[in-house]
């Protein structure tokens, strides 16, 4: 025989939080240091850096068709040394 359940039709007391402001969950302790330096020229890169970069594209362009024959030329050599030489014109360091 199902026994009866007493219920009880008052419903919880829930504790409603304060509304919060937006700047609540800021910091106010702002970071005042750059993370990259503003450069003062209007090229973005250093001038050592775009001759890097255009020794790079120089030895990649006269030495990349030599290099595609498939006999060892020592033209392999001289693009992966122009891809360094291009790697090295990007690497971030001091200018």
């Amino acid at each position: 025989m199902p026994q009866t359940q007493d219920t009880d039709d008052t419903a919880d007391v829930v504790e409603v939080p304060e509304p919060r402001t937006a700047s609540t969950h800021v910091s106010v302790i702002t970071d005042s240091i750059r993370v990259i330096p503003a450069r003062r020229g209007i090229w973005p890169l250093a001038p050592w850096r775009w001759v890097l970069l255009l020794v790079g594209v120089g030895l990649a362009i006269t030495c990349g068709i030599p290099a595609a024959a498939p006999v060892w030329n020592g033209a392999d050599l001289a693009v992966l040394i122009s891809l360094a030489i291009f790697v090295a014109a990007f690497t971030p360091g001091r200018d």
